[in-house]
């Protein structure tokens, strides 16, 4: 991690859906965006049941939120591919966190929706 101090501001940011179920494992930042790399947790249901295991994590999904401080930023999403013994199948955990048909945070999109005509410049938009 280059900046551990954007650890710290990541944390204080993300919004709660994220922080109970993801952790934040690497932030990048360059002159104009900032990526930050989130992996699902496991949960407690899952520790205790032996019957369930992680294999691996699916491909990353790309949510744009809200830019700071004339930066983009970048959520690198990556949710978690379970393997369930006793019934022979894989599945994933399903999260709201895109707002439906765009790449954006749920939050940052009503935001545009209501102010996306006004008279702003919003280039991360």
């Amino acid at each position: 991690m280059n900046h551990p101090g954007l650890l710290v501001l990541a944390q204080l940011i993300l919004p709660l859906e994220i922080l109970s179920n993801f952790e934040v494992v690497g932030l990048e930042e360059d002159s104009s965006l900032i990526r930050i790399y989130l992996d699902e947790s496991v949960k407690a249901e899952y520790k205790e049941n032996p019957d369930i295991e992680s294999k691996f994590f699916c491909d990353a999904v790309t949510i744009r939120d809200f830019p700071i401080r004339n930066k983009g930023v970048d959520l690198i999403v990556r949710r978690r591919r379970w393997y369930d013994k006793e019934n022979n199948r894989y599945f994933s955990d399903t999260y709201h966190l895109k707002a439906e048909g765009a790449r954006y945070s749920k939050e940052f999109a009503a935001f545009l929706k209501v102010y996306g005509d006004a008279p702003y410049d919003l280039p991360f938009a």
